[in-house]
């Protein structure tokens, strides 16, 4: 009995603390030491190939900064890769576009545009009896892609949808879409919607259809020339908020992405607030303040999507000011998008390529894309299936946090203390019996 007391006192918090060490990695790394590999597409011969990150790349992989990402040949040698930013030259430019009132139907059209040889409109008249008039906006000056086109108008208190089109002829039409056009007086302040992410388009002529009559005052458009071609956006599926307190709503991406615009759906419509969203890497992280707006939802238009500076964190918070009576019943939606980062890799061996992602003990391996590339040979690839697939995402490993370091050990010596004074305790009963 004694020697079994003397056992449990002589244990320490460094023997109760000891972790099991992790496998070590073999010298020479195989696709199966990652939790998930993916297909790459290729479909002409080049030296080097340049890789939009997929989705799937976010969700499962093991480092918030895609440090364990490897590219392998049919071989299952790995080859070399970069990561690489799109070398832009971006010259971007606003300007005052000319517009006409143009009616929607035909018997009611009193004005008459006529296209000169430069592709510019002029007007024979500019009179016209319709109330629900389109306008046409001449672009055709313009050479680069449209960005925004920026509205001004008369009108106060005003809201409606508006129905987008382009053309380069006057004839036929390309259906760009709606948007919704707002400006409203809230508590002292005017809140307004004015503007339309054109996406790049590029047209001689736009066509603005609003369903409430507007006088239109200015047209400025946002246009850019660049010489590569633009990056589809990702979308996240629309995460819903859990609700911990009053005014508060917590958003769980559960990936790490560099986010750069975000869409907030309110759950009740007729909906104004004043909120502050903030976003952190990991829980022991603080808050990062990212922006103070009103936001809202009405029966014809809601908020416009928000843009940030993009930040891979995962979870993202809601503050809403209680003056307004906060957002009502149900809970918002986060919907979140990025432009994907790109790789490139050389096309050492023979393919089908693989892309391999998702074991936390990989360390980064990517070499200087100034390094990497020679020439100005680069082909595309693309992502094809996940070769393995996980039903659940994995979680994305973090260090923990000294505080959290300390708390451990101080509770592990607590509870040897109190095992050391229980079995002294017990000792000295033994010692008068």
């Amino acid at each position: 009995m004694r020697r079994l007391l003397i056992l449990l006192l002589c244990i320490s918090p460094l023997t109760l603390a000891k972790k099991p060490t992790p496998t070590p990695l073999p010298a020479t790394l195989t696709s199966n030491l990652f939790s998930h590999q993916q297909a790459l597409i290729i479909k002409e011969s080049a030296p080097f190939y340049r890789l939009d990150l997929p989705i799937s790349v976010y969700q499962f992989t093991q480092d918030a900064n895609l440090g364990d990402l490897r590219v392998f040949n049919a071989a299952g040698e790995v080859v070399p890769y970069a990561f690489i930013t799109p070398t832009t030259t971006t010259q971007s430019t606003q300007t005052a576009l000319r517009f006409f009132p143009y009616a929607t139907a035909e018997h009611e059209r009193q004005i008459s545009l006529h296209i000169h040889s430069d592709g510019q409109l002029s007007a024979q008249s500019s009179s016209t009896s319709s109330s629900q008039n389109s306008y046409i906006v001449d672009a055709s000056q313009i050479q680069g892609r449209f960005e925004t086109l920026a509205l001004n108008w008369q009108e106060s208190n005003y809201q409606s949808q508006l129905k987008l089109a382009a053309s380069d002829d006057l004839k036929s039409w390309q259906a760009l879409g709606n948007t919704a056009l707002v400006q409203l007086d809230y508590q002292g302040q005017t809140l307004k919607q004015a503007k339309i992410d054109l996406a790049g388009v590029k047209a001689k002529y736009l066509r603005l259809s609003p369903e409430t009559p507007l006088t239109l005052t200015q047209a400025l458009l946002q246009s850019s020339t660049q010489d590569t071609p633009i990056t589809n956006r990702i979308w996240l599926t629309p995460v819903v908020a859990t609700h911990p307190q009053q005014g508060e709503y917590l958003f769980d991406l559960g990936l790490h992405a560099p986010i750069d615009r975000l869409q907030l759906a309110l759950p009740q419509l007729n909906t104004v607030a004043e909120v502050s969203l903030a976003s952190r890497a990991s829980p022991q992280d603080s808050w990062q303040n990212i922006q103070n707006m009103i936001v809202y939802r009405l029966a014809s238009s809601e908020s416009p999507s928000i843009e940030t500076r993009p930040n891979n964190h995962r979870y993202w918070r809601l503050e809403v000011k209680q003056n307004g009576g906060g957002l009502g019943q149900g809970m918002p939606k986060l919907t979140a998008g990025w432009l994907p980062q790109q790789i490139a890799f050389a096309a050492r061996g023979e393919a089908p390529f693989t892309l391999a992602f998702g074991n936390i003990q990989i360390q980064n391996a990517a070499m200087q894309a100034t390094d990497l590339i020679i020439g100005k040979q680069i082909a595309s690839a693309t992502a094809g299936a996940l070769l393995n697939k996980t039903a659940a995402i994995r979680p994305i490993a973090s260090v923990p946090s000294a505080a959290k370091t300390y708390a451990l050990w101080a509770a592990l010596v607590l509870a040897v203390t109190v095992l050391g004074t229980m079995a002294w305790k017990l000792l000295r009963q033994t010692q008068k019996l």
